[in-house]
């Protein structure tokens, strides 16, 4: 009798944790069209500042609740401030700037190789061995970015390639974020972890935006509900999604599942913006996610289900995901 009851006990609850996922999915691989059309009155590092003190003040009021209500231990201070350095002003700062010449679309398939560019980082870093099979992949996920980077001599001159290669020097500092961010994962809760990141990017970013005071003007509704959903949605709902998912699948399954994002960011570019879906986007894009799938594969091989807290941090909103993200 106990049995009968268990099982479909579990798999409701299996349902729930992948509609969790996709949920924080779809959420996070819609944020670079919302970031297209805040931009209509928000520059981009104020866009940044804003959106991440509507997120701060949401975890503010999370990490009251018993379970979050942790200090931040004074050896971890500098640790978690190189974070939100890294992963939320730096990370933020420049998808923001990159996102004002490069289409969503491509935007989500250079994201897409974020995984790729740690895994290259670590090695260089760690003097971890690369097998293989990671080999293979890293190459394969490159020759998707530099399908996906070439561009037109006339898009080169509208900044199209610069918007590029600020995403990819995003990533570098996205994968920084994750290295620090290791260091300090296990000691404290999620969501505590993420307020004090996310508080010191925010006291990082606010006086950038002062740099932008001349172009500030009253936002849309339109605007200011993009700025809303970046901040309330991408930064704080999508990662409570994505932690709920966490509880019961299995690393591996969700690290599958995040190849689902640069299809559903670019289906929203393609809806909402009307960007076009080129051919040089489905193959690059294709490339990109097959070199991220076959080291996720290999990882698992070798390392078995060790990757939980990597696959958790690999898509901060913000995200990526804010960002993504993130972010």
């Amino acid at each position: 009798m106990r049995g009968n009851t268990t099982v479909p006990e579990q798999k409701q609850s299996n349902a729930a944790s992948i509609l969790s996922v996709l949920g924080a999915l779809v959420i996070w691989g819609s944020s670079f069209v919302a970031i297209k059309f805040a931009y209509t009155t928000y520059p981009p590092l104020t866009l940044a500042a804003v959106r991440f003190v509507v997120a701060t003040l949401i975890l503010g009021a999370l990490t009251l609740l018993p379970k979050n209500r942790v200090k931040l231990e004074k050896k971890d201070i500098l640790t978690v401030a190189v974070c939100g350095l890294t992963g939320i002003m730096l990370y933020a700062v420049l998808q923001n700037i990159a996102m004002q010449w490069t289409s969503a679309s491509s935007a989500t398939l250079i994201i897409a190789s974020y995984p790729i560019i740690t895994l290259l980082m670590e090695s260089l870093i760690y003097k971890v061995k690369l097998s293989a099979m990671k080999i293979v992949a890293i190459l394969i996920a490159i020759v998707g970015v530099i399908i996906l980077s070439y561009v037109k001599s006339e898009s080169r001159v509208s900044g199209e390639l610069l918007g590029i290669l600020l995403l990819m020097a995003a990533g570098v500092f996205w994968a920084v974020y994750n290295f620090m961010m290791k260091k300090v994962i296990n000691r404290y809760p999620p969501i505590t972890l993420l307020f004090y990141s996310s508080l010191f990017g925010t006291m990082f970013l606010l006086p950038l935006a002062l740099f932008e005071r001349a172009l500030w003007q009253a936002p849309t509704v339109l605007s200011f509900s993009m700025m809303l959903f970046l901040g309330v949605f991408c930064s704080v709902i999508a990662y409570l999604l994505y932690n709920r998912g966490l509880k019961t699948m299995a690393p591996s399954t969700i690290t599958s599942m995040l190849n689902l994002m640069p299809i559903i960011g670019v289906f929203f570019s393609w809806i909402l913006l009307g960007e076009q879906v080129t051919l040089r986007k489905i193959v690059g894009g294709a490339i990109v996610i097959l070199g991220v799938m076959l080291s996720v594969r290999k990882n698992k091989v070798e390392s078995g289900e060790s990757k939980e807290g990597d696959c958790m941090q690999e898509l901060r909103d913000n995200l990526v995901s804010e960002g993504a993200s993130q972010e």
